[in-house]
């Protein structure tokens, strides 16, 4: 393991700065507000604030407050935070991001979660934070061959928590971080004391787990299980996009950054609260700015975008014994698993029917604020989902 610091030169910034100013916009276009995508009116006064007001270097050293380290597993970079907590007694607990993120979303929650104030009369559980960068974002980077999916990076992280020295250990993830959590619930079994996952609206119906038999839904979850299968119709393009072909949108997201902007700003404002107007009400603006300005520096766009294609195109295979036959499955022991979902769209009755066609989670917890980004959008809220979920008694 080496010790790492982000250092982006100043001819990279200089660079970025020159491409936004230079900016090839598009011919004007029917107005219909976010209909199509990114307005070009509001993405030119996002442009105009990243140019003139946002503070890379601010962020960098933000970031760098935090210890990071790069290590390599199975010969490929894994990037990490590793932030002790000063409770000698705290929980270890990985938090996995997903697309369009990176390990600095969690910057809002480090604190909290690590060393919390304690109140005399409740002691509040403190954990020891673990922020890896999945392979193709943030600093893990290069990927140098195939195969680099779910199953690899669960295996990977898992083991990266064997080279820390954490016999047990609990995980969080959302989005793609939420696919490897699951993952490692049966990679990990024996290791972890629990997994947490946030989810909402968009993520369940980008999955598109939809039943053929609609009997079990009640007159009122029918129709919204229909808004959920128009969404996975007209939503989901950037997926299929990115999953079949990540070559050829690789180019635009590594020449343009306006163009890498506009790609992660949409699912930005589609995917958080619905009772914010903009993104930069549900979350704030340098944040966003920052995990854009790290897909750019580190062409993320292109490396991520493989990623989701491993993703899709993986097999799904629960766990043969490698030395056994293909027929006999193991069965891993039991995980406690919790789940947290936010934003108004996620109706319970419905998500907790669909949900349980493939396996419930041991604990739920709905809420109205919110959405797909929420140690960003709702720090407070996931803060206490982690110390409620992972100080239940130990099964």
């Amino acid at each position: 393991m080496k010790q790492f610091k982000i250092q982006i030169s100043n001819a990279e910034i200089n660079d970025l700065n020159e491409r936004l100013l230079k900016t090839r916009w598009p011919g004007e276009m029917i107005k219909e507000g976010w209909k199509k995508g990114a307005p070009a009116d509001y993405l030119k006064s996002l442009v105009d604030y990243w140019v003139n007001k946002f503070d890379w270097r601010k962020q960098e050293a933000l970031l760098n407050k935090y210890p990071q380290f790069i290590t390599e597993i199975d010969g490929q970079n894994i990037h990490f935070l590793h932030i002790k907590s000063s409770n000698p007694d705290a929980t270890p607990l990985m938090l996995i991001h997903g697309w369009p993120g990176s390990f600095a979303d969690f910057v809002n929650i480090i604190e909290p979660l690590t060393n919390p104030l304690i109140d005399k009369k409740n002691e509040v559980r403190a954990f020891h934070l673990i922020i890896p960068s999945i392979p193709g974002f943030g600093f893990s980077t290069p990927v140098k061959e195939k195969g680099w999916n779910m199953f690899r990076i669960a295996s990977a992280f898992t083991a990266l928590m064997e080279q820390l020295g954490y016999e047990k250990f609990a995980v969080h993830g959302g989005d793609m971080g939420a696919g490897i959590t699951s993952i490692m619930s049966a990679l990990g079994a024996h290791k972890l004391i629990g997994t947490h996952v946030n989810t909402d609206f968009y993520a369940v119906a980008g999955l598109g787990m939809f039943p053929s038999d609609t009997s079990f839904l009640s007159d009122m979850e029918k129709p919204r299980l229909e808004r959920m299968k128009e969404y996975k119709k007209n939503g989901t393009a950037y997926l299929e996009i990115q999953s079949t072909r990540p070559q050829t949108i690789a180019y635009s997201l590594s020449d343009s950054p306006v163009g890498q902007l506009a790609w992660i700003i949409e699912k930005y404002k589609e995917w958080s609260d619905e009772d914010k107007e903009l993104p930069e009400e549900a979350m704030n603006i340098d944040q966003m700015l920052t995990t854009v300005s790290l897909y750019w520096f580190n062409k993320i766009g292109a490396s991520s975008a493989e990623m989701l294609y491993e993703n899709m195109s993986m097999a799904f295979n629960w766990g043969t014994d490698s030395g056994a036959n293909e027929s006999s499955q193991w069965t891993p022991p039991k995980v406690r698993s919790g789940m947290t979902v936010f934003g108004k769209r996620a109706d319970e009755s419905l998500f907790k029917k669909l949900l349980s066609l493939t396996r419930e989670p041991d604990w739920y917890v709905f809420h109205e604020k919110g959405g797909h980004f929420p140690a960003m959008e709702v720090p407070d809220l996931l803060v206490k989902d982690l110390r409620d979920f992972f100080s239940l008694p130990k099964v």
